[in-house]
């Protein structure tokens, strides 16, 4: 029988290890609190049948149902690839054209007065810009931990090297896909080929996204609603204006979904009576036709996150750990254009230094980053860069261009060529191994 990969697993499909599915009999949220929707994830043994059985013995169980059960065929898998070699070269194409714009733009708003390159290596703090790509190595360090962490909770370590190329392939491909959409399901498919089953790849995934999303939000609700009086340093009142108000509305998209699963795992019959009443009202003035299987459906997506729901209850202090290496990425992101700053600018900018400067700064980068959130190009790629600039405008002077060339590239681009470097590695080590193959099968006629 020719192997699924299992992209398509999500939570519902998965099954419990007693064989029963996990969402799809689930009739109301509800449910999901008082642990009738069992993610049966153990480190160590699980009950099936009033019977021990271990972790080894669990994965082939569930592995057995997975294959039975909708997943990726290698068509699928080709077209999925197919599909995100066409998003990496839409991106490199958008990058082009938006550092093109974004020099056009610079000398626009500093009126041709911006540094050189050799003017910017001349007053270059190098000291300062190691810091940043510092920070961002505690980033992605801290993200690796993450897969290592829930990896070892989930009882399937993969090594210290293999959770970093995890954390790459989610980063890679959220940075060339829409909105971030293509990390998860990549990373699904290399945990499973690495032995992981496809419920346990996708529990890993999901856990993960929920509470990064968390930890995001909390760390952003903090710093736009104290450094709001801080967008006085953009000068244009419309400019200033326009950034305020998609920037709350980016932040209110992004906060959808850590705020919604927040409510499902503390008030599960509130959300059962919203999704009931809020079908009722669309069904009743003749928007939607089939209100069950739209309800349905919604109540397939809340079942979803199920999977944190049992995390969150089951292993309370695996979940603030993992919590406190969320906070690193959001933090350290907001930090890193400081540094940059101060490499180029000095330490003191605008009559600010120290701390006043950083907390200024971080406001700035925040509410720029969120008022571009909810446009669909990969990376939200031109809209950031445009928006940080505007916003920006004032505090890096002649050397904004610059500035916004190697923040973005810390945050961005960075992630963009170490994946196409990882795909080219993985290619020419797949060739070397296809032709030793070949060379061995010769030897044996």
């Amino acid at each position: 029988m020719q192997e699924k990969d299992p992209l398509r697993l999500s939570a519902q499909e998965s099954k419990s290890a007693d064989g029963q599915e996990l969402s799809r009999e689930i009739t109301s949220s509800e449910k999901i609190a008082e642990g009738a929707v069992l993610h049966t994830e153990n480190s160590d043994t699980s009950d099936v049948g009033g019977e021990k059985l271990t972790a080894a013995q669990e994965d082939a169980v569930l592995s057995d149902k997975e294959k039975k059960e909708g997943a990726y065929s290698e068509d699928d898998l080709k077209k999925r690839r197919r599909r995100n070699m066409i998003s990496f070269i839409v991106s490199l194409l958008i990058i082009g054209c938006v550092v093109y714009l974004l020099f056009e733009l610079s000398n626009t708003l500093e009126q041709g007065d911006s540094a050189t390159f050799y003017d910017l290596l001349d007053g270059m703090n190098w000291w300062y810009l190691l810091i940043a790509v510092g920070l961002f190595i505690i980033m992605y360090a801290a993200d690796t931990l993450k897969y290592t962490l829930l990896g070892k909770s989930y009882g399937h370590k993969l090594g210290i090297a293999k959770d970093m190329k995890v954390a790459l392939i989610g980063k890679y491909y959220e940075a060339i896909t829409p909105f971030a959409t293509g990390g998860q399901p990549m990373q699904i498919y290399y945990f499973y080929k690495n032995g992981m089953s496809g419920s346990k790849s996708t529990s890993i995934t999901m856990v993960k996204y929920a509470v990064q999303m968390l930890a995001v939000t909390v760390v952003a609700a903090i710093v736009m609603g104290l450094g709001v009086g801080k967008l006085g340093m953009i000068e244009n009142e419309i400019t200033r204006n326009t950034i305020l108000i998609c920037g709350w509305v980016g932040f209110g998209i992004n906060a959808f979904i850590p705020v919604f699963v927040t409510f499902i795992v503390f008030c599960p019959r509130a959300v059962s009576w919203v999704i009931s009443l809020f079908v009722r009202l669309l069904y009743k003035i003749k928007i939607i036709k089939n209100a069950d299987k739209l309800e349905t459906k919604i109540r397939q997506w809340v079942d979803d996150f199920a999977v944190f729901s049992q995390f969150v209850y089951k292993k309370p202090l695996t979940f603030l750990l993992l919590f406190v290496l969320c906070l690193f990425e959001p933090i350290i992101q907001f930090i890193i254009p400081y540094f940059v700053l101060v490499a180029m600018c000095g330490t003191e900018v605008m009559g600010l230094e120290g701390g006043a400067l950083l907390f200024s700064v971080m406001v700035l980068s925040m509410y720029a980053t969120y008022a571009a959130a909810f446009i669909p190009t990969p990376g939200n790629s031109g809209a950031v860069e445009s928006v940080f600039m505007l916003a920006f405008t004032v505090v890096a002077e002649s050397v904004l261009f610059w500035y916004v060339i190697v923040w973005r590239f810390l945050l961005y681009y960075i992630y963009v060529f170490l994946g196409v470097g990882m795909n080219v590695y993985d290619l020419v080590g797949n060739f070397r191994r296809e032709r030793k193959r070949r060379m061995k099968a010769q030897e044996k006629q």
